[in-house]
């Protein structure tokens, strides 16, 4: 009998007291127990989670996994996985590899300019806003706990870290001295940080660079400690916090993930589309793969954000605690989209292990990654340029994911910010990665004003607040599919045109929200408010 480590998550609301104990003993004689789902025998605990309402990991067979798959209380079993550098959501050829001297007046974070302004202000030669060096808000984060998660940490030493006074905000917090949290890996902050890791954190709360500015900083880099706790740490984090005595709640955590879980349109054993198998084996843009491409070592292959339906329960019991979660949409170009979608349920299988997944089992590819959970806010990449000369539309970027499931577009092409060179080096890049830290760190600054404020208002209030109508919207004609026309299926060649027509249009909003997010509450300019900024800004 060949075992594998399994990952088990329930459905909310399921008792996992009650599966686990099941699991945990030799049920042959139990006739309350279903032996044609749960093994009947004492099945060895690898990691019981203890901090997790649904997730806990044991040895399994791949047959008895399979069986269990069919427990009610059960939403998916993944196989063991570990972090993989490919996963961060920043563009793999990005248009420039410009480098500003600290002191020039070329540094701006043009998201920076253009959040504060109903309308793009950037590309229309805003004098009063680009000569700028400095950008002083009227808010800077003050009582906000940021965390950058991803698989290394920001250069703790970057000279953006400081507060105005010049002093460090980066906490070199060892999380193992969290409840539950022992047998997590103590982090080492003694190191230069990773590159993308020090950009992106830069942009959410960079000395001039970023928004919140007087965050604290902390972070959890991924690939240095075991994946059971990679969100349990950031709940026991915010749970751990008690009520501060001048607002009434807790400091609120804000987390920056430009990250996703990824998968490869390759070793396609079959295609299942708006609920017709579609005899398919390769990479087909009519069924909506389209991907990123990349170098394998042999060949170019195609990769995408796949949902893993563990990560997803662990974004959302910590979601559940009060941790806000921002997340970057992806690069791949895919349709995004939720479950009342026709597009939800397509996926493929494959014939090779997919990270977490098994070979056989759906990958689905227009659900984005697994890190996502019902209150996480997905943002796109909005180009710094508008959709074509002489338009006054601006423009998604066209590798970034789009869809339904993208909550707000933020500016993520040419971002500068701080790089691991030194403690003064800065350069620019591209992607839904640059995009993530701008909202978070704007988020910071409204959790300054309103602290209490839960995930899903906090969402809410994003897609509520933002600018619509600025953005090129695309094809709207979704297409019809009812089966293969080579396999007696009724699409017509017109259907099959209309399919690529929607989805290969890398500018079009894939019938996604038309919204920009506006935070005009900290513009770099003087402006007259309707509200007293020293109380709650309404939502």
């Amino acid at each position: 009998m060949s075992e594998q480590h399994y990952i088990i998550t329930l459905k909310k609301g399921a008792n996992k007291e009650e599966i686990f104990d099941e699991m945990s003993r030799d049920t042959s004689e139990d006739s309350s127990v279903n032996s044609n789902v749960v093994p009947d025998r004492k099945v060895d605990t690898v990691d019981s989670r203890s901090s997790s309402k649904r997730v806990f990991e044991m040895a399994l067979t791949d047959e008895e996994a399979n069986k269990l798959r069919n427990d009610p209380r059960v939403g998916d079993l993944n196989l063991d996985f570990k972090w993989d550098d490919d996963w961060m959501d920043y563009e793999l050829n990005p248009r420039t590899s410009w480098v500003r001297n600290s002191t020039s007046t070329s540094r701006n974070n043009w998201g920076l300019l253009r959040h504060t302004e109903t309308t793009n202000g950037w590309t229309t030669a805003n004098s009063a806003h680009a000569t700028r060096t400095t950008y002083d808000g009227h808010l800077d984060g003050t009582g906000v706990d940021y965390v950058h998660q991803e698989g290394s940490v920001p250069r703790p030493t970057h000279e953006y870290m400081e507060d105005a006074s010049g002093t460090s905000r980066f906490q070199s917090f060892q999380w193992n001295t969290l409840p539950n949290m022992s047998g997590m890996q103590t982090v080492n902050y003694n190191t230069n940080g990773g590159s993308h890791a020090t950009h992106c954190a830069g942009t959410a709360i960079g000395k001039g660079v970023g928004w919140a500015t007087n965050a604290k900083v902390y972070a959890l880099p991924t690939s240095s400690v075991s994946r059971a706790y990679w969100f349990d740490a950031i709940k026991e984090f915010h749970k751990a916090k008690t009520a501060d005595p001048t607002t009434g709640v807790k400091r609120p955590t804000v987390v920056s993930a430009s990250w996703g879980y990824k998968a490869l349109f390759d070793d396609i054993t079959a295609t299942y589309f708006r609920g017709y198998n579609a005899y398919n084996t390769v990479r087909d843009q009519r069924l909506g793969m389209i991907g990123q491409a990349t170098w394998n070592g042999f060949q170019v292959v195609y990769r995408f954000n796949a949902q893993i339906y563990n990560l997803m329960a662990e974004v959302e019991e910590m979601q559940d605690e009060g941790v806000i979660y921002c997340k970057s949409a992806g690069n791949q170009g895919q349709k995004l989209c939720g479950p009342t979608d026709q597009d939800y349920n397509n996926y493929i299988t494959r014939s090779t292990y997919t990270g977490g997944i098994n070979s056989g089992q759906p990958v689905y590819y227009n659900r984005g990654a697994g890190n996502l959970g019902p209150d996480t806010i997905v943002v796109g990449n909005l180009d710094s340029a508008f959709y074509s000369s002489g338009s006054t539309n601006e423009a998604t970027q066209t590798s970034s994911d789009k869809g339904p499931r993208v909550d707000v577009w933020v500016a993520g092409t040419n971002i500068v910010s701080g790089g691991t060179s030194s403690d003064s080096y800065y350069y620019n890049t591209s992607g839904t990665s640059m995009s993530t830290p701008q909202l978070a760190g704007m988020t910071c600054l409204l959790l300054q004003a309103n602290p209490g404020m839960t995930p899903a208002q906090v969402r809410a209030w994003w897609q509520n607040n933002s600018q619509t109508g600025l953005l090129y919207q695309g094809p709207t004609n979704e297409g019809n599919y009812s089966g293969n026309p080579t396999q007696g299926g009724g699409t017509t060649s017109q259907d099959l045109a209309d399919l690529l027509n929607f989805y290969g249009n890398s500018r079009s909003l894939q019938n996604g929200p038309n919204r920009i997010a506006y935070f005009p509450y900290n513009a770099h300019a003087s402006k007259s408010f309707n509200m007293n900024l020293s109380g709650p800004i309404s939502f």
